[in-house]
């Protein structure tokens, strides 16, 4: 990756909202998750490789994680974090026994996730868009 392309990367970063943040971080999970199943089926033998995008799709799990309110009265931030944690847990098999299979199995997942992410992203800047305009036509 060229300087050019970091700059850009950080400054995209650094302009995120949170929302979007998230969509990253899901982003960076399948690109890492993706390519260390690449190289556990075309390069078996290239233990450093898979290791190494393993522990980066790892470590967008730990973010996810990291990035949920537990303390709010709600079981969802509870709940996703038991499946972000199985995720977790599955990558970390799958570096340690070589399998690709445990990768590929939770691809889907991690897809559907973050399609349920962008929706309800969308839904909720729509009522924020309604809530200010009902607010500007009251106030």
């Amino acid at each position: 990756m060229t300087n050019a392309n970091l700059r850009y990367l950080e400054a995209s970063i650094n302009s995120a909202s949170p929302e979007e943040l998230v969509i990253k971080t899901y982003d960076a999970l399948l690109l890492f998750a993706r390519q260390a199943l690449d190289v556990m089926e075309s390069r078996p033998g290239d233990i450093q490789g898979r290791h190494d995008l393993l522990r980066r799709a790892q470590r967008a799990c730990a973010l996810l994680m990291g990035s949920l309110r537990l303390d709010l009265d709600s079981e969802i931030p509870v709940n996703l974090f038991r499946i972000y944690e199985f995720w977790h847990h599955q990558l970390v098999a799958a570096n340690m026994q070589g399998d690709p299979q445990k990768v590929r199995d939770l691809l889907p997942h991690i897809m559907g996730m973050r399609e349920t992410w962008v929706e309800a992203i969308k839904k909720y800047r729509a009522e924020t868009a309604a809530h200010r305009e009902l607010g500007a036509l009251v106030g």
